[in-house]
């Protein structure tokens, strides 16, 4: 790794501990890595990251996140780490900094823009996009959900989620057209019906909805919430 052949040893070893999940001992001997080298390097500091993130040390493990990130700003995994990490704390202004931070590089290098990069993002995106909807934040939320559909225009939950972001801000036309886009982009997933039909129950137009609700029914015959859509729908 770095030509010291101790070093490399040690490094080693730590990596195949960490991998059959002994992490005591690899959180040992990736310390005693960063004793021998101060400054230390990024991919260590993102494995303790991910050793105290598993021990439920999210504090720490976020510290550790940054530092791989400092001397690496382009270190996407320690990146997209440290958001989840900032998001399990609640910490949401600081996930959208990192995150943001991390989506510029991306964009700046076409060279990183694989496709598993771009869905890590996407589904990032969505996470923060969740958390700001839970809190009743929609303006945001919806932002999140955009930025994400960007990087994988036919997640489909993602769609749907867009759709639902514009209903609760009352913006119920708009909320068609997404749900619509949603269907277009996979025909089998029934949640898209099922929030098509509430915003078209919520304009008056209940055969719409009706029909909607039934061509979920036909997808998933089993499903509960399309049966009381559906009852909804049939009464005077």
């Amino acid at each position: 790794m770095n030509g010291d052949p101790e070093f490399d040893k040690v490094y080693r070893a730590a990596q195949e501990c960490f991998e059959e999940n002994r992490l005591d001992e690899a959180e040992r001997l990736f310390l005693k890595l960063l004793d021998r080298n101060t400054r230390g390097y990024a991919d260590v500091f993102n494995l303790l990251g991910l050793i105290y993130s598993q021990k439920g040390l999210l504090e720490r493990a976020a510290q550790y996140f940054e530092k791989a990130l400092a001397i690496n700003p382009k270190y996407t995994d320690a990146a997209l780490s440290l958001v989840v990490t900032y998001n399990e704390l609640q910490k949401f202004a600081e996930a959208e900094r990192v995150f943001n931070q991390a989506a510029k590089v991306v964009r700046s290098e076409p060279t990183s823009l694989d496709p598993f990069i771009q869905g890590k993002l996407a589904n990032e995106h969505g996470k923060l996009g969740d958390a700001y909807y839970n809190l009743g934040r929609y303006d945001q939320a919806l932002d999140e959900y955009q930025k994400a559909v960007k990087l994988r225009p036919n997640f489909v939950d993602i769609l749907t989620k867009i759709g639902m972001t514009l209903r609760e801000k009352g913006e119920l036309d708009p909320a068609v057209d997404a749900f619509s886009k949603a269907k277009e982009a996979s025909s089998k997933y029934v949640p898209a019906y099922i929030h098509l039909g509430i915003t078209y129950y919520t304009q008056n137009r209940r055969d719409l909805a009706l029909q909607e609700w039934k061509a979920a029914q036909k997808i998933d015959p089993a499903n509960r919430a399309v049966q009381v859509y559906l009852n909804l729908a049939k009464k005077p």
